[in-house]
Parts: C-alpha cells; structure tokens; sequence
C-alpha cells in the first residue's frame, strides 16, 4: 500500500548519450512585454517563432538576427511547420491553416478554412502530401477532424470525422511513411487510430489507447515508427504500441523523477524527440525556474543526459532540437530565444538535417523517401 503516493520513476544519470554537450550559444529578446513564444519550427535557412500576438516570426538560425515578421492570423497561433527551405504552415484559433511561400512577399499564398471558422488547434500533412488533416476544438458537443486536398488552390473539405473524439482535438500525426494512416490524440484521453483508405470514419478507426488523460503531445517513434509516446496535461508519460493499441509501459507523474543531486528539476514535459540515428527516444522536460532537461526514455526507466540552463528564466513552451547536428533552439514565456550547441556543431551555413516536419521543398510535391531499417529501441 503505498498511500496514494506514486511510485517512484528509476533514474540514473547518463551524460554519455549527449557527447559533446551542449551549451548555451546565443540568447535572444523575442519581444518585450507581455509577448512570448508558442512555438517553433526551422529548416536551413530559417528559425519559425510564432508568437502571443499572433505574429510568426523569421530568424537567422545562425544568428538569431530577425529577417521577417509574417502577419495573417487574428487569434492564437496553435502550431507552425515548415516543410523544406520554402514552404511555412501555421493553424490558428481563427480557424485557418495558413501555407506561406517564403520566397514570395505579402500573406499567405493558401488558406484552408474550417466551417463557421471552428478553432484549429492542430494540424498535419500525410506523407505523399496530398492530404491536410486539422483539429479542432469542441464545440457544440463535437470535436471535428476536418480533411483538405492539399494540392487544390481551394479549402473545400473533402470529409470530416466527428464521431471519434469528445473533447478538443490537440494532436493530428500522420505516419511518417505510410499517407493514409492517422493517429489524434484528444483532451478525452484517446489516441485513435485511422486508415484512410476509403475517408469512412466508422470504418476507418482501427485501433484506439485509452491513456487515461488529457493528451498534451503524441507522437510516433521506433524503426518503423511502430510506437506511440504520450505525454499528458497531467505531467504524465506512457509508451504504446502503435497496432494493437497495447500498452508498453506508463511512468505515471514525470515529476517524480525530480533529483536535485543530479541538478534536475522536473516541473513540466515539453516534448519528445526521437533520434533516428541511434533509435533513442529522448524525453524534453523543463523547471518553473526555466532550465531545460533532456532525459532518454527506457523501457521502464529515465536517465538523464543533460540540465540546460542559463538560457531561460520562466517556463520554456517550445524546443526544436537537430541532434545530428548538435543543435537545440528554446523558447519560453520569458520572451527568449535560446540557441545551444554542442562543440562540434556542424557550422551554422550548412543544411539542417531533415526532419520530418522539413523533409520536402513543398506540400504540394510529391516525393517519396526510402526508409532504413533500424534497430528495435528495446
């Protein structure tokens, strides 16, 4: 009987994993006042910021030097990703996703809007970025999952799942390869599972996790992206398999694993990171006090690799992290950019490597990467 007391999370310390080190670069004003950072994206030549005002923001990565300030959206900006060196995309509470060619002055070249402008707090493109899915907020006791042509030069939805969720739609993740699995995570506690095959909700949910919680980040992971991490607006972390809906483990409340012998401090999850050239998952948590922490996530257990700090003072809302490159940007509710690198970064002038939410020069071409085989993370 433990007396309502969790148990306790195993945590070892292993700074190993993270050689060199990073280390605190550059830190930037954002803005001053009561502006901060939502969220980030970058590609090569540019760092995404979007903003309280509903701003995005165009930076140097390099340097953090601002180069443009885009402008569009009335209401929160909910997420941006850029796809290759020139295509941006943004979603919004006005209920737009907006797709920005940054080669090309003024506002967006493209927006998809939602019926009656519904709240979009996420959104996603498949793989042969033919398909646009967004999320949106409940209202009028549905939670809508609304799908756009991505390659047409009109927002006509071509369908709309209602039945699946019951609460806001916080995460839309297609599979990185396959174009018509789906996966959306919910506020209700459900990861659901689609095939698009036919666009037939009802019959195109496969699989659903009950995680149990309000879902804050999903997203997939392992060689064949057949895992699923969770991290919940409870501060709680679970693995999944992505096919049969099992779960692999559930840490429970990641603020357990708070050691101040081994310097961390753990008040919050931010995201995960899955580094697809050792297999590793690694876990990005922050402090009240603004230090970022980066743990790898075992089976069963955490070990913490490295505690940034020095760059933020308050809550860091997003990191984008290049750990190929040894490159980490941060942004909290201080209103800082934070730019860490490791002593052996690739210089700043080449290429970011490819993620994928930057794999392609466009959402409207097609082209299709090989996978490579990789090792079972566990």
């Amino acid at each position: 009987m433990n007396d309502g007391v969790p148990p306790q999370i195993p945590i070892t310390y292993e700074p190993r994993l993270i050689q060199p080190p990073l280390a605190l670069k550059q830190s930037s004003a954002f803005s001053h006042g009561d502006i901060y950072i939502f969220d980030i994206a970058a590609n090569s030549s540019n760092l995404v910021v979007s903003a309280s005002n509903h701003e995005i923001k165009l930076y140097n990565p390099a340097t953090l030097a601002i180069k443009n300030i885009l402008k569009f959206h009335t209401d929160t900006i909910t997420q941006v990703k850029a796809y290759g060196e020139n295509i941006l995309m943004s979603s919004s509470k006005d209920g737009t996703v907006a797709c920005w060619d940054l080669r090309t002055e003024g506002g967006p070249v493209q927006v998809f809007t939602t019926p009656q402008k519904h709240v979009l707090l996420s959104f996603d493109i498949n793989s042969s970025e033919q398909v646009l899915a967004a999320g949106t907020e409940l209202k009028d006791y549905d939670a809508n999952i609304h799908f756009f042509d991505a390659r047409s030069n009109t927002s006509a939805i071509i369908a709309t799942y209602s039945e699946s969720h019951s609460e806001d739609i916080t995460n839309v993740k297609f599979h990185p390869t396959n174009p018509v699995r789906l996966m959306t995570g919910s506020v209700d506690g459900l990861i659901c599972q689609f095939d698009l095959t036919d666009m037939d909700e009802e019959e195109g949910l496969m699989v659903v996790s009950n995680t149990g919680a309000s879902i804050n980040k999903v997203g997939y992971f392992g060689p064949n992206a057949e895992y699923i991490y969770c991290l919940s607006h409870m501060e709680t972390l679970s693995l999944w398999n992505s096919d049969d809906a099992d779960a692999i483990h559930h840490f429970g409340d990641i603020r357990g694993v708070s050691n101040p012998a081994l310097g961390l401090t753990l008040d919050y999850g931010i995201d995960c990171h899955f580094e697809t050239e050792t297999g590793r998952l690694f876990l990005i948590s922050g402090s009240n006090e603004g230090n970022i922490n980066i743990l790898h996530v075992q089976t069963d257990s955490l070990q913490l690799c490295q505690v940034l700090n020095g760059g933020h003072s308050e809550i860091v809302r997003s990191t984008y992290w290049d750990s190929k490159r040894g490159i980490l940007f941060s942004g909290g509710e201080d209103a800082k950019l934070g730019l860490w690198t490791s002593a052996s970064a690739i210089a700043m002038s080449s290429p970011l490597a490819a993620s994928a939410s930057s794999r392609h020069s466009s959402p409207l071409q097609l082209k299709t990467e090989g996978k490579s085989a990789r090792s079972n993370p566990y």
